[in-house]
């Protein structure tokens, strides 16, 4: 803790393992009619303890010498049990209301104030279930023995304590700072918390509550920060509105926030500070929501030189791992889609801890969530690694057989990109195996209806059923899995025309889940979504898809669903023989090229260069005329027959041949094998 600014030591306190975790009011997605919940603890509190505790704030704040009428001395009864305990249930119900997914996973600290070095202790909360009380009666209803010189104005306190004060993180803002003096900043933070947060919290699932608590409070000492969350708030606002003068109000945070990043960059004292980090994220989400995919490009790359900087003890902290693990999840998404490698090399897959320690089963969900999507994280690097080295072999055997490549040259090609193929999935199976059983769907329809188990391409059901999961980050983490597993099967299988059944499921299944989560997702799904979209072949279900593609585009204006909804329009008409040429959707008024950024970021050649009728042989890049993100790719020393990362380890094989003459012996054909192979000649019963 020692290690963070000031400006956000009070929030590190609130991610480092809070005993408590969801309460029974469990967040549900859309559709959900009955569910099983899973029982997880509460805290509560006395509420003397909790009354005396916000008293002795306004002490610290408005002066302990000022006078309260009457004046409550400290072995005095506030309130009867009964009228205690009713009240407390009360408090217990706001405070419920008011929290979210990522509070509910908070440890009780003690706690400094930004502001003041009275040190702010959370009272000790006994486990006991809140009774239900409506939310529309007062607490004066609730308290027929309230004493009488308990004053509105305190009750008031009771419920919303000061200006200021945030009873979900125990905590008092800091001085506002400069660029908040201004009415309309003050609205675009406030937008930000309200809804760029959230949607940037639901695009990386984490038990440290990043995007709510972190970035807001690190922003109060970091302006190219505070104008980058400004600015991506605004061009949300204005992308929801339809508003082009909000999107000139983004423009100019976005560059005001761009030249304080540059300069913070320049200078070797701050490129340890978390807050670079989080600048270089949130300016890379505002080109993803502002269609701007060259751009995007540049943070990214702008963001791993950053990472690479900072080295790999800067992200072992809380705040640390979940900035690493939130840049790590846009690169593996961006990557999946634009068929480039990842920007974090192979030596820094397993830097997140998450990725190295074992999930139990009664960890709190949104730990389980993490850990689970930075296990997957890793297999996700891994494949955008085979996909670009699988569909660089296949274009330059096209290449060098002038367009007809042989039988026995696709065969010879196919076994190698299989046996890798076969490798991750077996990595991917495991990674199944690993995750709770209560991880999962919940099982919330008729036992004579269940078409999650019916292939998508054979099924007459026209319009898909929303999925049941008791968390949105349960959802995202298994639709991943499945874009996983459709992608591998696609590398393998580039020239079937139609998915086997099991895997029409999976597209079902990925469908499901898209139905049931909010639009707050909407930038995480993307990948996983584009690539069950391409399996659908019948006509009724990608009328579907687009039809719900197109309400989110009307709710939200995200230039990443425009991006999908077009490349899924191309795919099915191409594969229909009704299109030619190659897909590159660029936005009007966007930039196509930038020097030293990778150019096929427009192509969605991670998807559709994995479709044999879609896999480009006419690309620029077949005649050296785009400069492509290679990764390591081409800097490694690996055979090109060899996937740049490491295999499981085995015992050699030994291989014994017998030889009765003297002449030279002909080493047998190389046995598929990840074990090296030990060939001994026998001759004459001897071993030579």
């Amino acid at each position: 803790m020692e290690s963070l600014p000031p400006s956000h030591k009070f929030a590190t306190g609130l991610d480092m393992g809070w005993g408590g975790t969801e309460g029974d009011d469990v967040e549900l997605l859309r559709g959900n009619d009955s569910v099983v919940l899973r029982k997880v603890e509460n805290q509560m509190g006395g509420v003397e303890a909790f009354l005396q505790e916000m008293l002795r704030r306004r002490d610290v704040l408005k002066g302990a010498n000022r006078k309260r009428k009457p004046s409550l001395s400290t072995g005095e009864t506030v309130l009867s049990p009964v009228a205690s305990s009713k009240l407390r249930d009360y408090l217990i119900t706001q405070m419920s209301d008011s929290s979210d997914s990522g509070e509910a996973d908070s440890p009780s600290e003690s706690i400094s104030s930004s502001d003041s070095q009275t040190p702010i202790s959370s009272p000790t909360f006994p486990r006991e279930s809140p009774k239900p009380i409506l939310p529309e009666k007062s607490v004066l209803d609730l308290l027929p023995e309230c004493v009488p010189h308990f004053s509105q104005k305190v009750l008031d306190e009771i419920t919303m304590p000061m200006s200021g004060w945030n009873p979900s993180t125990m905590t008092l803002p800091p001085p506002r700072p400069a660029n908040l003096e201004s009415p309309t900043n003050r609205e675009l933070l406030q937008a930000y918390l309200d809804i760029s947060a959230k949607r940037l919290a639901d695009t990386s699932p984490s038990y440290v509550d990043l995007f709510r608590k972190y970035i807001p409070a690190m922003a109060y000492d970091s302006t190219g920060l505070m104008e980058g969350i400004l600015a991506l708030a605004a061009i949300q606002i204005g992308l929801m509105r339809r508003d082009p003068g909000i999107a000139v109000d983004a423009a100019s945070h976005y560059h005001k926030s761009l030249k304080s990043h540059f300069k913070a960059v320049a200078d070797p004292n701050s490129r340890s500070e978390d807050s670079l980090l989080a600048t270089s994220i949130i300016l890379g989400h505002y080109e993803i929501w502002n269609g701007e995919n060259v751009k995007m490009g540049v943070h990214m790359l702008g963001g791993r030189d950053i990472i690479l900087a900072r080295g790999k003890a800067a992200h072992m902290t809380p705040v640390g791992r979940a900035l690493y693990a939130a840049f790590n999840r846009m690169d593996v998404a961006t990557s999946s889609i634009t068929g480039n490698p990842t920007f974090m090399t192979k030596d820094w897959w397993t830097v997140d801890p998450f990725t190295r320690v074992p999930i139990s089963t009664d960890s709190p969900t949104l730990l389980v969530a993490d850990a689970a999507l930075s296990k997957l994280c890793v297999l996700c690097c891994k494949l955008t690694y085979l996909k670009a080295w699988s569909l660089k072999r296949r274009r330059t055997l096209w290449v060098k057989s002038n367009g007809s490549p042989s039988l026995e040259q696709k065969e010879s090609l196919q076994e190698i990109i299989q046996d890798r193929v076969f490798k991750l999935e077996e990595e991917l199976d495991m990674w199944y195996a690993e995750l709770p059983s209560w991880f999962s769907a919940l099982d919330t329809d008729h036992p004579d209806y269940n078409p999650k188990d019916e292939d998508i391409n054979t099924t007459l059901i026209t319009s898909i059923t929303m999925g049941s999961y008791q968390h949105i980050s349960i959802a995202l983490v298994h639709g991943w899995a499945i874009g996983v597993r459709l992608q591998l099967n696609r590398i393998s299988n580039p020239d079937i025309p139609v998915v086997p059944p099991r895997l029409g499921s999976l597209c079902h299944t990925l469908l499901r889940i898209f139905a049931c989560l909010p639009s707050s997702t909407d930038a995480c799904i993307v990948a996983p979504l584009f690539a069950a979209g391409m399996e659908l072949r019948q006509k009724c279900h990608q009328e579907w898809l687009l039809n719900i593609l197109q309400e989110r585009i009307d709710e939200t204006g995200f230039h990443g669903l425009i991006f999908l909804r077009e490349g899924l329009r191309f795919t099915w008409a191409k594969l229909e023989g009704m299109n030619k040429g190659r897909f590159n959707r660029i936005k009007e008024g966007a930039a196509s090229k930038i020097d030293g950024v990778s150019e096929n970021l427009w192509a969605a050649e991670g998807m559709l260069g994995t479709f044999e009728k879609l896999a480009l042989y006419d690309s620029p890049d077949m005649v050296g005329k785009r400069k492509n993100f290679q990764g390591d790719i081409d800097t490694s020393n690996l055979p090109e027959d060899v996937v740049p990362y490491e295999a499981p380890k085995a015992d050699p094989t030994v291989i014994v041949i017998d030889s009765a003459g003297s002449s030279p012996v002909v080493p047998p054909k190389r046995i598929r094998s990840d074990s090296p192979e030990i060939i001994l000649v026998r001759r004459n019963g001897r071993v030579v």
